[in-house]
């Protein structure tokens, strides 16, 4: 018999590790030419990476337009942006869906978060002496009157929504635009004001204009017309539709104070909205009952989710109109003109959680139907029978954050291959650490059994202790002013750690009675210094690899390396101090974690067996702790098992992570470089994902680079 042929895909030789990369370059470009295609409709749309500066700073976001518009064009705008501790990258699922049905949106990251910048200022004053993330604006007024610029975009229809915070960011800039007066509420201050009329309190509830034809002689009449189609222009390109996305509408549902005709009167804003909640967002899920909302659709009874409302704020009352789902705006004439006088609203629910809302068919379904029919458009205006609307339901962009997610997993794999070429480098070849044959059997099947179960309850009660922690909003630790969702990671880590530390110890004292240390030995957590740090130059070459591909597939398909939360994009200049500050904190405790989970090697087992073991073990406490949340949720608990909002992108970084471990281990022989280049890539993940949680001022490194 000859001798045994070696594999062709193996890490073992240069040529195997040439091939590996080659075939994770080519997953990684052919998944993402499949996700821009869905992205852009199959070439329908154009999508531009844009910058827009309204103040000294810039936001960073994507415009979605049909291919071929032209100045002549005239179409209903949508901008679409996140909440709190996450990026436009979440949204564009929604983003594209509307897309895909003809409007214009914008997708872009509010003021500090991701690469947008923070103004000394934002729209109504908030900055560097007094910012609060949860009462401003955070740039999406200054995105609307962007948008007002585009000469395709018809300014009497311009949409607005947002996620969780961006709720909150788009419900402040849509009051601040709307206002909470009527047109005739506008009028009659007008008579009142710039007329010198009076009015009594039954008077200021009648029509302006057949007041003014009462009052006015012919001239000042004239003048008045000349007001009124002055006011009229403006009114009409105020937001005409709002849409809020997990969140109770704080700042604009409750009925505001304002001053018509000299008397003190209640109104709602005047706009449409709607809002979609998830049932198992509890903080949120009572707005349907909450007294406020009773108050301003004046009634005592809840309201009927996807029951179109319109609200009389004169008449003191609403009136349900239909399901949205059964309406037709073009021949539903109440709702037609609730739509027209700004007075519509709905509510809407769904079976999910607070951050499934922007990851979710169905929300999205919703989503795309609002907007459908506030703004009177689906691949064409509604009132043209030539128009052939997309049904709500076709929702395909789930798909595409399945190719996002696929490449992005072979961005991860290929820097095994790409680690295993230049460790084989004269340079890097001292960094392998050594070997002690004495240990070839590794550890025995009851103690490798004991050790996994184990780490598999370590493992559930980390993520159950990490998800239930709770940080306060403000104030912010100005060592780190990254949202506060960062420390998820590092706590979910140092509890492993410390399981892991035990472990150890009994390892220790078990092979210490036994005079057999060589598993410690072959861990090679004591090679020379020298080879340490070019262990970690090592780990920073494979990360700067990595994020040059991505920079090529933004720059070549406009896409990121993403599924739901989990996902690397692009950073600006400072967030590399902040990478390497959060680095260097997870950086031990994945020294310890990769020191456990390597010493429990079987060699009396398939490589691969063992390796899918690993990452099986390390990955199932968290994928138990989330399984167990769902089945409790579904159940109709009154609350969550535990809270996942933050920590979804766990479920698939948790066994990403594990499995680099091992890898880079059988590649190096040494724990020290999967704990390197683990702990670069989770502070790449967590920094480049969130943004400030407090202002932070332009730096000049930024500026200087213009990243």
């Amino acid at each position: 018999m000859g001798e045994k042929k070696e594999r062709r895909l193996t890490l073992k030789t240069a040529s195997g590790c040439r091939m590996l990369l080659a075939i994770s370059i080519a997953v990684i470009l052919v998944f993402s030419c499949i996700a821009h295609l869905l992205t852009t409709s199959g070439g329908r749309v154009k999508v531009s990476l844009i910058k827009i500066d309204a103040r000294g700073a810039t936001m960073d976001g994507e415009l979605y337009y049909p291919v071929g518009t032209t100045d002549e064009d005239s179409l209903p705008a949508v901008i679409v942006t996140h909440g709190a501790g996450v990026t436009h990258v979440v949204t564009r699922g929604l983003a594209q869906e509307l897309a895909r049905r003809g409007f214009v949106v914008l997708n872009l990251s509010a003021y500090g978060a991701g690469i947008s910048e923070f103004p000394q200022r934002d729209e109504i004053g908030m900055g560097e002496e007094n910012y609060n993330a949860r009462t401003t604006p955070g740039g999406l007024l200054d995105a609307v009157n962007f948008l007002r610029t585009l000469k395709f975009v018809d300014q009497t229809r311009i949409g607005i929504s947002g996620h969780s915070q961006g709720h909150r960011r788009a419900s402040m800039a849509t009051a601040i635009d709307c206002g909470y007066l009527t047109f005739n509420d506008i009028m009659i201050n007008v008579l009142h004001e710039t007329f010198g009329l009076s009015f009594t309190e039954e008077e200021i509830t009648q029509n302006a204009d057949e007041l003014a034809a009462k009052r006015l002689n012919p001239d000042q009449l004239e003048h008045y017309n000349t007001i009124k189609a002055q006011k009229r222009e403006i009114y009409d390109t105020r937001i005409k539709s709002l849409c809020m996305l997990g969140g109770n509408a704080p700042l604009i549902s409750p009925l505001q104070t304002v001053n018509v005709g000299g008397y003190e009167v209640k109104r709602n804003c005047q706009t449409n909205f709607g809002i979609i909640i998830g049932d198992f967002d509890f903080g949120y899920a009572t707005y349907i009952s909450d007294e406020s909302t009773m108050e301003s659709y004046y009634t005592d009874t809840a309201l009927t989710e996807r029951l179109w409302y319109s609200i009389d704020d004169i008449g003191k009352k609403s009136t349900a109109l239909g399901n949205i789902y059964d309406m037709d705006v073009t021949k539903d004439t109440a709702l037609a003109e609730a739509i027209t006088n700004r007075t519509a609203r709905i509510f809407m629910t769904n079976p999910e959680t607070h951050s499934r809302n922007f990851f979710s068919s169905k929300t999205a379904a919703d989503f795309v139907k609002y907007f459908e029919q506030t703004l009177g458009y689906n691949r064409g205006e509604l009132t043209d029978p030539a128009t052939k609307p997309l049904d709500a339901r076709n929702i395909i962009f789930i798909w595409r954050e399945v190719f996002n997610g696929i490449a992005m997993l072979a961005m991860l794999f290929m820097l095994i291959p790409l680690a295993g070429l230049l460790i084989k480098s004269k340079f890097f070849a001292p960094c392998v650490g050594s070997y002690e044959s004495s240990a070839a059997e590794g550890v025995d099947k009851k103690t490798y059994w004991i050790f996994n179960i184990i780490t598999v309850i370590i493992s559930f009660i980390a993520i159950y202790i990490s998800c239930s922690m709770n940080t306060p909003f403000l104030p912010f630790w100005k060592f780190f002013p990254i949202w506060t969702a960062w420390y998820h990671a590092p706590v979910y880590l140092a509890i492993m750690a410390g399981g892991s530390v035990l472990f150890l110890l009994y390892f220790w004292f078990a092979g210490k009675k036994k005079n057999d240390l060589s598993g410690f030995k072959n861990l090679n957590v004591t090679i020379k210094a020298v080879n340490v740090l070019k262990t970690i130059l090592l780990s920073v070459i494979l990360l700067a690899l990595a994020y040059l591909s991505l920079v090529f597939i933004e720059y070549v398909f406009l896409e990121e390396y993403q599924f739901f939360t989990a996902y690397f994009t692009a950073m600006k200049v400072e967030y590399w101090g902040y990478v390497w500050r959060l680095a260097i904190l997870v950086f031990p405790l994945l020294l310890l974690v990769g020191a456990t989970t390597n010493y429990t090697i079987r060699k009396d087992i398939a490589e691969w067996k063992d390796t899918l073991i690993s990452v099986v073990t390390s990955s199932l406490g968290v994928w138990l702790c989330c399984l167990i949340n769902y089945i409790v949720l579904h159940s109709g608990a009154p609350q969550a098992f535990v809270n996942w909002n933050s920590t979804y992108a766990m479920l698939i970084l948790v066994p990403v992570i594990a499995y680099l471990n091992r890898k880079m281990y059988k590649i190096s022989n040494s724990i020290w470089l999967g704990a390197a280049i683990n702990s670069l890539l989770i502070a790449w993940t967590t920094i480049s994902s969130m943004g400030y949680h407090t202002y932070v001022p332009q730096s000049l490194l930024s500026n200087f680079f213009g990243l």
